[in-house]
């Protein structure tokens, strides 16, 4: 009895859905498309189906249907219904712009190129979108030169230029090649000749890990080349870890130095923990211990730094706040870092290391001036204390130039 209740129910409401549309289609379809806007694409279905069914010549409640399952995830009953209508009306473009964006949906890359260059012969007046669609068909499968090559033909006008432009970013950003060319400049109160370093760096990028080499070259009361590699090896999607190595002849820069570092993404929040080891000579050696905590606040990134240095037993401590401004539609930030303890900005001679105290104020970014050239300027202040209740200043400077290719 309860059984024969239940589907008299369901078939009263059933009845009701299609006398409504029998009644006031315009009402119903209207109203579809409300719950639609509130994401109750359950709702809609219901109410569009009995429409579809009454009015099956009628294109606006099909692909409205279409849509709906498209929506909802159900890409197999909106291909159905589209494939159906294009057979009958194959001039529809509203339909075949939709199954375009189904077969995307579906990760149906290949057939959507396809479609894609089916569409910019069919319907040239709207050519930019279908350069669009294919050209994430393209990245999807791993075309990344074809599809910046597509992008390249959208002019600053077209509706489409601000999404291309962003794709572009993304498919530079997957390029695995990098090489840097810079400048390093420090000079302090009283000091008898400045320091300048030349450095040359080229890293390439592979699945997960990527691999740098670089040459620094010294100047200043002599003159000394440093040889290192870092390396960069992806854990998973949260963590990786960071390793570098150096050596020189000893002169201004350390003889070898050591160091890791292992760093893990949360949500809103970076960590990390490692060391660092700079030989000087036999008896002047540093051992670093080293960790950040950054909390990431929409376009900012507050971030703060530690350092423990230990030079023949005796321990010194250093602070770093980086308070840094993100650009991400041009890969630039702007960076202001301030600090207190011991540490200089850059590692030299070992006397470098042995401040008693130092305050620093400096400001550090990055600039795109081309979608593959980047500067790298850097600016810093020091007020250090090298003898007890003796100052004096340090400006340090530098400048990089990059290209990703």
């Amino acid at each position: 009895m309860k059984d024969i209740k239940i589907y008299f129910v369901a078939g009263f409401l059933a009845l009701s859905s299609v006398l409504s549309a029998q009644e006031n289609p315009d009402m119903d379809f209207k109203k579809a498309q409300e719950l639609a806007k509130e994401q109750r694409f359950s709702e809609s279905i219901a109410l569009i189906q009995p429409l579809h069914l009454r009015f099956p010549d009628n294109a606006d409640y099909t692909v409205y249907l279409a849509s709906l399952y498209f929506w909802s995830g159900d890409y197999d009953a909106a291909t159905e219904l589209l494939k159906k209508l294009r057979a009958e009306n194959g001039s529809s473009k509203e339909a075949f712009d939709l199954l375009l964006r189904v077969r995307m949906g579906n990760k149906e890359y290949h057939t959507a190129i396809q479609m894609a260059k089916e569409g910019k012969q069919k319907f040239p007046e709207t050519a930019d979108f279908y350069i669009l669609q294919e050209a994430v068909a393209l990245e999807k499968t791993g075309k990344y030169s074809e599809a910046l090559t597509l992008l390249d033909d959208l002019s600053k006008t077209s509706p489409y230029f601000k999404d291309a432009e962003y794709l572009q970013t993304e498919l530079d950003k997957k390029k695995k090649n990098n090489i840097v060319l810079g400048h390093f400049f420090t000079d302090y109160d009283t000091a008898p000749q400045a320091y300048h370093i030349t450095h040359l760096e080229y890293s390439r990028r592979y699945e997960r890990f990527t691999l740098a080499g670089r040459i620094n070259y010294g100047q200043s009361y002599t003159d000394e080349i440093q040889g290192e590699a870092d390396a960069y090896m992806k854990l998973n999607r949260e963590g990786y870890f960071y390793l570098n190595a150096g050596i020189s002849g000893g002169k201004i820069f350390p003889q070898y130095k050591l160091g890791g570092e292992y760093f893990h993404e949360f949500k809103k929040i970076t960590a990390s923990l490692g060391a660092r080891y700079l030989a000087f000579n036999e008896n002047n050696k540093t051992l670093l211990l080293t960790g950040h905590a950054g909390w990431n606040i929409d376009t900012w990134k507050l971030e703060y730094r530690h350092y423990l240095s230990e030079n023949n037993s005796e321990w010194l401590s250093s602070g770093i706040v980086n308070i840094r401004k993100n650009f991400e539609a041009t890969e630039s930030y702007a960076q202001l870092e301030l600090q207190y303890g011991t540490l200089p900005y850059f590692f030299l001679n070992n006397e470098s290391l042995l401040r008693l105290s130092a305050y620093r104020i400096g400001i550090s970014s990055k600039l795109r001036i081309q979608r593959n050239f980047f500067i790298h300027p850097v600016i810093m202040y020091e007020r250090e204390e090298f003898v007890p209740d003796k100052f004096r200043n340090r400006i340090t400077a530098q400048l990089s130039l990059s290209k990703r290719f």
